[in-house]
């Protein structure tokens, strides 16, 4: 190459940093497909990539993070790990995936959560793989922005001043229902409801498909009900008939004992 006046004179054909200079929301996509830790560290690819993972839209913090923080420094402070992450995301959090397998304080939970109703959420899955179940703080039910919610192992009772999830369109429960949990009112709140999964997972009963049959929307229907009665069996296909643009159904009544006359 020629230099001029002790200058390197840079070719027309000379590479350019094609990482460098991508578009935000080609940063975005590319880091959303990334474990969350990955995606973390890809601020020490440059000085222009230090902040570019605070970018993100979609948190998904799986398990197996939770295990590759306790083989690090912060194996005490993962919890404040998670804090730092989260408050470091400059817009919305549409997205929040969370799965455990070990012991995190309720509190903490209900924080995180507390957070993302106020950053948008449309998207939480919470996943509890540990044997106690989580009890959710009422937070859960101010994330009006909700389209999609999926729990796993946690208690479930919204509160009596819950006045709905107008924008959910998919409801996944394999939860604890608790004893003056009434979910007749918490379906007629929830209009838009397209699809629908319960797990009753301890038996409690408090699943009535009269009540299920009024989601005028539903598309989707899977149940799992353990002992319900004969009554319920018997009334299901008239109930559930009803719905008139439900597409897909499955039923398993668990430990069911019908006795016949």
């Amino acid at each position: 190459m020629e230099l001029i006046h002790g200058t390197h004179k840079a070719s027309k054909f000379a590479p350019q940093d094609f990482i460098t200079n991508m578009p935000d929301n080609v940063v975005t996509n590319i880091l959303g497909r990334l474990p969350l830790r990955d995606a973390v560290r890809t601020s020490i690819l440059s000085r222009n990539w230090r902040f570019k993972w605070t970018m993100l839209s979609q948190i998904v913090i799986a398990a197996s993070f939770f295990g590759y923080l306790s083989q690090t420094s912060y194996r005490n402070n993962r919890v404040r790990v998670i804090d730092r992450i989260l408050l470091h995301v400059r817009g919305a959090i549409t997205k929040f995936f969370l799965s455990i397998d070990e012991v995190i304080d309720d509190e903490d939970i209900n924080h995180w959560i507390l957070f993302l109703s106020r950053k948008g959420i449309k998207d939480l899955t919470i996943k509890n793989w540990y044997v106690t179940p989580l009890k959710l703080h009422t937070h859960l039910f101010s994330c009006l922005e909700l389209k999609h919610l999926t729990l796993s192992n946690c208690y479930f009772n919204p509160p009596p001043t819950f006045h709905g999830f107008p924008n959910l369109l998919s409801l996944n429960l394999s939860v604890v229902f608790e004893e003056n949990t009434e979910l007749g009112p918490f379906f007629t709140r929830c209009p838009l409801l397209e699809s629908l999964t319960i797990n009753d997972c301890r038996k409690v009963g408090k699943v009535k498909l009269i009540e299920i049959a009024k989601l005028e929307n539903l598309k989707m229907l899977s149940l799992i009900l353990h002992d319900p009665d004969f009554e319920m069996i018997k009334s299901s296909g008239t109930i559930l008939g009803s719905l008139a643009k439900l597409q897909e159904l499955y039923l398993d009544f668990k430990d069911c004992h019908v006795r016949l006359k």
